[in-house]
């Protein structure tokens, strides 16, 4: 599915021209244009190569193309169709597009906001869209309709994290497991995507911008994009991954799991002797920023470790 932003043109443009400005071509500029009559060989950048080309009704340097460009982005960039295909404009891929993310309008009649997550449920604020699988050490991936598959972790570690110091990409583009590490309170925790895939790219700009994976994981916040591995079967190649009516019944116990590993820990005494008592409800968003460096780790190693995830599947 392309964007509703996408537009094509025909545009024109000056071989010989030292600068390639391309003009949309309209009909009626046809008549009272140089470059489609007699007199461009008044034209000085075309004066300069005639001797090589016959004459004709029109000039030889004037070419025409079909484009692509983004009707949404403030300054407008033509994209010859020849190099359409490494655009995200006509695929799938345009849903994780910021321009596309920041104008379309989920009050808008279905056919408009399509393109936005659908959420099957939320718990305590942990939302969980639909049509997403997710591997156990929260990871989401996304398969799309036309092969391509992005990427990223879902909101309950984005709860677990608070905020995210610094972004390394270990794999960023061949095929390998989607590997990610990210700088949590001066700990460096690696994240793992269980499947080995053709990885197309990776969201870099989440380095500058890490806090974009905070505030929307299931969207800006993407880490990978890449494409199966055609030479498996697509129920054999992510077999393990937790889909569907089952991604409700996990993400609550993981929010049962985690909540029972924070009451650990506040009825652990402190350096006072103190001991908190535990209030019910949730664990607090952001409870990895008050942890110290051994508890971090050890709630890494029991909940997010790949080491973990791989126990699991064997």
């Amino acid at each position: 599915m392309r964007c509703q932003f996408l537009r094509e043109a025909q545009v024109k443009f000056c071989r010989a021209s030292a600068y390639r400005k391309m003009i949309v071509r309209l009909a009626e500029q046809t008549e009272n244009e140089r470059c489609s009559s007699k007199e461009y060989v008044n034209c000085s950048a075309a004066k300069q190569h005639l001797e090589d080309n016959p004459s004709s009704s029109h000039c030889p340097f004037l070419h025409e193309s079909l484009v692509q460009y983004c009707s949404a982005a403030a300054v407008t960039k033509y994209i010859p169709y020849t190099e359409s295909v490494l655009s995200q404009c006509g695929t799938d891929s345009h849903k994780y597009c910021e321009l596309h993310l920041a104008l379309s309008q989920p009050q808008e009649p279905s056919a408009e906001r399509e393109d936005r997550p659908v959420y099957i449920t939320a718990i305590d604020s942990v939302k969980i869209p639909e049509g997403l699988s997710y591997s156990s050490n929260h990871m989401w991936i996304e398969i799309g309709s036309d092969g391509v598959c992005h990427i990223g972790i879902d909101a309950f570690l984005t709860r677990v994290l608070g905020t995210i110091d610094h972004v390394t990409f270990v794999t960023t583009k061949g095929f390998h497991r989607p590997s990610v590490s990210f700088s949590v309170n001066g700990v460096d925790l690696q994240f793992i995507f269980p499947v080995s895939m053709n990885i197309t790219r990776a969201n870099t700009y989440l380095r500058n911008n890490p806090e974009k994976i905070i505030a929307d994981p299931y969207t800006a916040g993407w880490l990978f994009e890449a494409t199966e591995d055609k030479s498996k079967n697509r129920s054999v190649q992510f077999e393990g991954l937790i889909s569907g009516k089952q991604t409700s019944e996990w993400m609550a116990k993981e929010m049962e799991r985690m909540t029972a590993y924070a009451h650990c820990l506040a009825s652990q005494p402190d350096i006072n002797g103190t001991i908190m008592m535990a209030d019910g409800g949730y664990f607090q968003p952001g409870i990895a920023q008050k942890l110290t460096r051994a508890e971090l780790l050890t709630m890494y190693n029991d909940f997010f470790s790949p080491i973990t995830l791989w126990k699991q599947q064997s």
